[in-house]
């Protein structure tokens, strides 16, 4: 095999190794960001329900159309 087929081996393996790891970071990152999405999601549904309650959505529904 020698001394390229071992740097060869070598580079490859820190290309894979640095490509799961950016791969892991990326699926973290858009993991992270759907929590938020459903998060804020659901304080607005909050807030939709509290403004029902309250009797201000149908008024608020009505400007909007």
């Amino acid at each position: 095999m020698g001394v390229r087929g071992v740097d060869l081996f070598f580079y490859i393996t820190i290309i894979v190794a640095l490509s799961l790891i950016y791969y892991g970071y990326d699926k973290k990152k858009s993991y992270e960001l759907k929590m938020k999405k459903i998060e804020l999601e659901g304080k607005r549904l909050d807030l939709e329900l509290k403004k029902a309650e309250n009797g201000t959505f149908s008024a608020e529904q009505e400007r909007n159309d």
